[in-house]
């Protein structure tokens, strides 16, 4: 499966639950999507700092809490590539492309 196939599959069920039922400009929806990615991140960072990454998610015990968020972060990008209508899985490839050139530690980065 590419990632575009996952995008339109995870978007029509974001739409399904109500998700873009509002209409709103492109403008709205991606401040709308950072927050909630903003808020994805920082649960991840909460789940962390207490220590529970490995422990079971709260709303399934098949995946750890860090599977959970990471998962959160991949659904919530792919289904705003699908509002967005972004072609994800060839901007991957490309900036794969990008990343595998660039030099080690893109020059000596510490971070």
């Amino acid at each position: 499966m590419n990632l575009n196939t996952l995008r339109d599959a995870l978007h029509r069920t974001a739409r399904d639950k109500g998700w873009y039922d509002q209409p709103e400009s492109d403008d709205a929806f991606i401040t709308r999507f950072v927050a909630n990615i903003h808020g994805e991140v920082s649960e991840l960072w909460e789940a962390h700092r207490r220590g529970s990454l490995h422990q079971p998610c709260d709303k399934d015990a098949a995946l750890t809490n860090l599977e959970e968020e990471m998962a959160d972060i991949l659904i919530r990008t792919l289904d705003a590539c699908g509002r967005l209508d972004i072609d994800i899985d060839r901007a991957v490839r490309i900036k794969h492309a990008c990343n595998q050139a660039r030099a080690y530690r893109h020059g000596g980065k510490k971070a």
